[in-house]
């Protein structure tokens, strides 16, 4: 539950609502505090013409923020439709947590209020002329902010949902999470060990999901309240259900040991989410690129920038994994994420859905290759694996023999890159 809850408040800042009544809040709150700031001016001075028109100005803000909203909602929906139909609908939440899109509808929206509060306290006659005063300069003031954001906003529209766009959005989560990953390879905690067979299993107490953050101070705090040692069977983006065991739990005391507060430091949701979760960046680069490679799509550009990207993320790995952080967690034993994982979620679907392109095979092998032979100890192994395999299915489709000629000479650097 508190899991849970902490993962809610730091999801806060992401959702639309949030940032929207926050604008909304401090516009309200402005148009309200006019009247008390006017008082404390000493200034007598005759601004009439300023304070006469500034009902005129807060109509026509509005009415054209009212306009303004319903045209940036629409456009905002129509990028979300077309990022799910040409890319894949797990790119929504990234597209969700836009900084520029949540600034611009939140400050439209309070700006809109902030009209709408002004003139009801015109009408109302809540201001003297002082008030009216300030309420005139914090009006300048919403037009100069209006001005700005609709600018930003304007220039945002031009690449919003687009698919360079999408695929930047997604390569920027994966990345921030595999450098996560490289410095924290196991969770922050002691790296896997073999399980002890005395040692017991704690299975989640819910319906199947998958998990998607998992709370090592609390675990940690468990482990020492009840003098056990914690071995961690899966990691976030895992799919777990009553018959299969969380974590083990180790000790004299094991048996006697509350499982529901090592339950509680894993949590599980319905859909993966990019935050602990390295793999699901890389799988999601790997929908778009295999969208683009369907036959109603045959795109192979937009599947060649995929594997840049990824080659991008796993660079941001391999620099990450060079100086990784000591483990904080002297009771908890993390679990492991292999780099062949991740290379089978990033390059054989890609393979598998391109295996007829040879453009696609071909950068394939390039970014193998890059990777085998910048970072020899960490992706040599795997790169070689990959690569026979993506030659494999290249060879099942395409019959062109220079063609096959080629793949077979790429495939062949990059395991001798590997040394194997």
């Amino acid at each position: 539950m508190i899991l849970a809850l902490k993962k809610y408040l730091s999801r806060l800042p992401e959702k639309i609502w949030f940032r929207a009544m926050l604008f909304s809040v401090a516009a309200i709150a402005t148009a309200v505090a006019a009247e008390w700031v006017g008082p404390l001016l000493p200034y007598e001075g005759d601004l009439e013409v300023a304070s006469g028109s500034v009902g005129d100005i807060l109509t026509i803000l509005a009415s054209s923020m009212l306009a303004v909203i319903a045209f940036s909602v629409s456009i905002m929906v129509s990028a979300y439709g077309s990022a799910t139909s040409t890319a894949t609908p797990r790119t929504i939440a990234l597209m969700l947590a836009d900084d520029r899109s949540q600034n611009a509808l939140s400050t439209f929206l309070g700006t809109f209020l902030f009209s709408i509060v002004g003139i009801i306290g015109l009408s109302a006659g809540y201001y003297d002329d002082r008030g009216r005063i300030i309420l005139f300069f914090a009006t300048i003031a919403v037009i100069v902010v209006i001005t700005g954001t609709l600018i930003n906003w304007i220039q945002q529209l031009s690449t919003f949902g687009r698919m360079n766009d999408l695929i930047e959005r997604v390569e920027m989560a994966a990345s921030k999470a595999l450098r996560w990953h490289g410095q924290h390879p196991y969770l922050n905690a002691q790296p896997p060990v073999e399980i002890p067979k005395e040692a017991l299993p704690v299975s989640s107490d819910i319906a199947s999901g998958v998990v998607t953050s998992v709370d090592l101070d609390q675990l940690e705090e468990a482990a020492e309240k009840y003098g056990v040692t914690v071995y961690l069977a899966i990691h976030p983006g895992k799919l777990v259900y009553p018959a299969r065991p969380l974590l083990y739990l180790s000790g004299d005391e094991a048996n006697g040991a509350d499982h529901q507060p090592f339950r509680d430091a894993i949590l599980v949701e319905h859909e993966r989410s990019f935050d602990q979760d390295p793999r699901f960046g890389l799988v999601v680069l790997s929908e778009i690129a295999s969208r683009a490679l369907s036959p109603a799509v045959n795109d192979p550009g937009t599947a060649i920038s995929v594997l840049d990207s990824g080659l991008r993320c796993f660079e941001v790995l391999a620099q990450a994994s060079s100086a990784p952080e000591d483990a904080q967690y002297s009771r908890v034993h993390g679990p492991v994420i292999t780099t062949e994982d991740l290379f089978n979620d990033f390059f054989a679907k890609i393979a598998r859905d391109g295996a007829g392109m040879v453009e696609v095979q071909q950068r394939i092998q390039l970014c193998l290759l890059a990777l085998a032979q910048s970072w020899p100890d960490i992706f040599s192994a795997a790169a070689s694996e990959a690569s026979r395999n993506a030659l494999a299915r290249a060879l099942d489709t395409i019959v062109h023999k220079p063609d096959i000629k080629d793949l077979k000479a790429r495939s062949q650097r990059v395991i001798d890159s590997g040394g194997t």
